[in-house]
């Protein structure tokens, strides 16, 4: 894996969710005064989708590569 696709693989895969939880979690459990189960029940939704999206695109993005070496 080169530099690049490890710094791609860490922001999507790290940085970004976690940036989501904190700011999803500020805002709707202090902002918006919305119960932490809820928060977190949608949170953790929310997430799990993103996750989908995020492997099956660095999958292609892993195969794109691959096939520029070979």
């Amino acid at each position: 894996m080169t530099q690049k696709l490890k710094y791609v693989f860490l922001g999507y895969f790290l940085y970004f969710p976690c940036s989501f939880l904190i700011i999803y979690m500020i805002w709707m459990a202090i902002v918006k005064s919305v119960r932490w189960a809820e928060v977190i029940s949608n949170c953790t939704s929310i997430i799990g989708i993103y996750y989908l999206i995020a492997s099956v695109w660095f999958v292609f993005l892993l195969q794109k590569q691959t096939k520029h070496r070979t």
